[in-house]
């Protein structure tokens, strides 16, 4: 019997394929993100790093200041696939403990470890080594190395370490687990009792046609295949134990921007996908800025 001819990065299939499964998608970010920090990432971002205008636009769409790209060498910029900026609304302090729920280049890390200072400590976590290799050079060209630890790790496996952190942010990461619960369970565990979540990241509002997530997510398509309902999102978040969640920014993805997340981390790594598919998702999927606490006991 001859197998269909499965799709691969570059190609559109031609009908919606069956949906991959946690192991496959596992992979497929894997060795896509892995290819995409091996080569050292690129200046095009999928989504943009600041503000058009002003920094208080930037702050209140969760984005970076001007202040905050200073501090991050530009490997870490060219490695940058987020839809927020986590520390910006973390309320960080110093000495706390942050850990980053998918590192990635060690954007987010920089930032932290400026804001929790000399007696504070960061963790990048991720499960691509190529990401955590230019994690760590970010953090040496940025003179942070000795406030910063690395874990090569699933954030969806039970092996993330309990009670170390004051602090969990998260950009744009998650939606590409297919795991959600998984991720929040981990993220409640590694948090010391009081500890908060930070977290940027996309969910879709409004009626999305099934035939259009199905298609998206049969080729797991940047960051729109394992995107899910917000307020389904939210559920996840306090089901894992989370209280206090508050909204803080949203923002609906342009035409441009939503291009750009359907072929994160880049057109070179991801599979191609329908326009006129993509076009159906307008105005439907947001990047969502969030926290929330674990009460003490």
């Amino acid at each position: 019997m001859n197998k269909a001819k499965k799709p691969c990065c570059g190609e559109e299939p031609e009908k919606t394929s069956p949906p991959k499964t946690a192991a496959e998608i596992k992979e497929e970010v894997k060795m896509r993100y892995g290819e995409f920090a091996k080569e050292g990432g690129s200046a095009e971002g999928c989504c943009p790093l600041a503000g058009e205008s002003t920094e208080s636009f930037a702050l209140e769409h969760g984005l970076y200041s001007q202040e905050d790209l200073v501090l991050i060498p530009k490997l870490a910029i060219n490695l940058s696939r987020g839809c927020g900026n986590p520390t910006s609304f973390a309320n960080l302090q110093a000495g706390e403990v942050v850990a980053d729920f998918g590192c990635g280049g060690g954007i987010d890390l920089v930032l932290a470890a400026h804001k929790v200072g000399s007696t504070g400590k960061v963790i990048g976590i991720d499960f691509t080594p190529h990401m955590i290799e230019r994690a760590k050079q970010v953090m040496k060209e940025a003179g942070l190395s000795n406030r910063a630890e690395f874990i090569l790790l699933d954030i969806e496996s039970p092996k993330v370490p309990n009670n170390i952190a004051d602090v969990v942010i998260s950009n744009c990461v998650i939606n590409l687990c297919s795991c959600k619960p998984c991720v929040y369970k981990q993220a409640f565990d590694i948090l010391k009792p009081g500890g908060r979540l930070a977290i940027s990241d996309i969910v879709t509002r409004g009626d999305v046609d099934s035939k259009v997530r199905e298609y998206f997510q049969s080729i797991w398509a940047g960051c729109t295949g394992g995107t899910i309902p917000e307020d389904e999102y939210l559920k996840i978040v306090k089901d894992a134990g989370f209280s206090q969640l508050e909204v803080v920014a949203r923002h609906i993805l342009d035409p441009k921007e939503l291009d750009e997340m359907a072929s994160c981390p880049g057109k070179k790594f991801s599979p191609s996908f329908s326009g006129e598919k993509l076009a159906q998702l307008q105005g439907k999927i947001v990047s969502t800025k969030f926290v929330a606490v674990k009460l003490k006991e």
